[in-house]
Parts: structure tokens; sequence; C-alpha cells
């Protein structure tokens, strides 16, 4: 094929259909394509699964402000835009010890001004009986928080797209060639001709940007389910922030399920051409947690999965043209925080494009 479009997303995770969805406001959508190389609801990046956790609570009051921002006004304006209620409302619990991140925090969130309640440990008891709260002092309530139906999202996103005329194609991109008057594109299966391309490859970035396989890192994370006493809006979603890292939890849209994993820190890189098996040895290790935290333990597990991160240092977002491009944009956006932000970060990433397009 050989096609000439304003712009091409490489990459249909969530970072991908939010840049869409935005750019479909500026342009028509015959101008826009996203091309994947996987099809339609794969599970070989970081956008599958049900349901995402979503918090204003972070140790930086910038990333509060990012969150209650995309909170208050970009998921609204998706559900507005789709016609369905995408974000379920729930306290979130976060807790450790004093020694860890909790007071930064604590700290963050009263900056931002977020609506983040904070409890003594026998309040925070008889406030969620079932929850132990072991090596706390204190627990914060965020009140922002909440359960994203997550591949409700992506698939309402994209029937959107399509009933606005932006096409989504599967193929794999093999080089990306920028000259005075646009980018080439060449796929497996032809030639694009574009104005501007926005690359959301997630843990595959590096290998059609090279120049970013020095900057981030992919790692392969294993989520459990859990057989549990658990509903959105009754249980809330938690996190633990501890020396041995951090542990979250969410109770899923189906209900009396568990999700829980720990939020772990790469050590290496992961190849995301291996397909591998969750690591049962880290998910029997967040299931003895589980029974230490909460009242009663959890019952058997009926699921275990895997995703991808792609860390940056300190777990930042990268939006940048890499070196010797003006019509190239990454966005990297996947180091466990891709899904709640998405809406935020694909505007960021449309305002580019519609600045480099002209």
């Amino acid at each position: 094929m050989h096609q000439a479009v304003n712009v091409v997303i490489v990459g249909a995770g969530i970072n991908g259909l939010c840049t869409a969805w935005q750019l479909a406001q500026e342009f028509d959508g015959a101008d826009i394509l996203v091309i994947d190389r996987f099809p339609s609801g794969h599970s070989r990046g970081s956008s599958h699964g049900e349901e995402r956790i979503t918090r204003s609570s972070y140790e930086s009051a910038h990333w509060v402000a990012a969150m209650l921002r995309a909170q208050a006004e970009l998921w609204p304006a998706l559900e507005e835009a789709v016609g369905v209620p995408l974000v379920h409302p729930g306290p979130a619990v976060f807790w450790g010890p004093e020694s860890g991140p909790l007071p930064a925090y604590a700290e963050a969130v009263r900056v931002a001004g977020a609506r983040v309640e904070e409890l003594d440990v026998a309040d925070a008891r008889g406030r969620f009986p079932h929850m132990a709260f072991p090596d706390a002092e204190r627990v914060l309530v965020d009140h922002h928080a909440g359960v994203i139906a997550a591949a409700q999202a992506m698939r309402n996103l994209e029937a959107w797209l399509d009933g606005h005329g932006v096409r989504r194609v599967v193929g794999d991109v093999v080089t990306l060639e920028e000259d005075a008057g646009g980018v080439t594109v060449r796929t497996d299966t032809g030639t694009l001709r574009c104005a501007a391309v926005i690359v959301c490859a997630g843990p595959f970035v590096a290998r059609l940007v090279p120049s970013f396989a020095s900057r981030v890192r992919p790692a392969r994370q294993s989520v459990g389910f859990w057989e549990m006493d658990a509903e959105v809006g009754r249980t809330p979603e938690w996190v633990h922030l501890g020396a041995d890292g951090l542990h979250y939890g969410l109770p899923t849209l189906r209900g009396g399920v568990m999700k829980a994993a720990c939020h772990a820190k790469p050590l290496g890189v992961d190849d995301p051409e291996v397909e591998v098996a969750p690591d049962l040895a880290a998910l029997t290790q967040v299931e003895a947690r589980l029974a230490e935290w909460f009242t009663p333990r959890p019952g058997r597990r009926i699921q275990a999965d895997t995703c991808f991160y792609t860390n940056a240092p300190d777990d930042a977002f990268l939006l940048e043209e890499p070196p010797g491009h003006t019509r190239v944009l990454v966005v990297s956006a996947c180091s466990g925080h891709a899904f709640k932000l998405a809406p935020l970060t694909g505007e960021a990433a449309a305002r580019w494009a519609v600045k480099t397009v002209g």
C-alpha cells in the first residue's frame, strides 16, 4: 500500500487510542491512521485486562495535580464522547511504615489540594474492618480513587474512532524515515507518507526508535486474581508502601475477586518479543501479603496474567522528539501509570501533532 495522511499513530494501546481521539477533534478522521503490530485485544503490551486503578495520591505534587485534572476534566470528557461511564468511584487506602514514602505522599496531596483524608490506624480499622493495616501509624484515604473499566474503555474508544472515520490497521512498522517534507513510514505491507508520526509502541518502542533503547526498560509484571469478598465502592482499592516495594490491589468489576500485584522495579530488561508465563513465585509472595493484610484471608487464585511496564528513570513519562527528528514524537508512558493518565497524555501528544502539521 502507499497512502498519504496527516498523522500516523504507531500503537493502538490506550495511549495511541486516546491520542487519536484527541486528534480527531482537530482533524478530519481520514487524516489520521492508527497502526498496530497486533490485532485489537492482544495481550502483548500494557493495555489489556478488564480494569485499572485510578487515584490521586502520589509521591509528587506534580503527579497529583496531573491526576486531579485527568479525573475532573478528561475522563468525564471521554465518557461523554463514548456515552457510557468508564470510571467507577470508590475510596483507596494507602499505608506503610513512616520510614517509607508514605510521608511524601501525605505532603504531596496536601500541597496539591487533593481530597485525601488522614486517619489513625484505629479509625481506619473501624472504617475498613476487613483490613489490618500492620506496620502503619496512619492511613491515607483517597476520595478521588476508583476502578477504570479498562477493556470497556478500549472497546468504546475503538468504536468512537471507527464512527469518526479514523482508520485502524494491523501492520508491522519497520522504519521511520524523516525528511524536510514529512515522514515515510515503511511497514510489512507497504509505505505510508505523512506529516507527523506519534510512536506509542509501549515495550516495543526501542525496536522502532533505537535511540530510546538506553532510556526505557521494558519490565514484565505478574498480576494475580484471588477469590475474595470484594466489591467496587464497598471494598477500597489499596496501596501498601513498604520496604519491599509498592503492593496494590483493587476489587474487580465482576465482584468477588481481588486483583493484586507488586509494582516491581525492574532489575534487567525483559524482551517483549518473548512470551513468558506469569511469575508464580512472585504471586505466591503477593498472596502471603494478602493473607497478612485482609480478614478473611483470600481464597484460591483463579487467574494469573502478565503485562509490561516500560520504565523510564524515576517512572517519568517521556513525550519527546528523538534526536535529529522534528516530525516524530515518542510517547513512552507505561511505568505502571499510563492507563489512568492516558487522556492527558493523548491531549499533549495531539497538541504536538497539531502544531507540527500546522
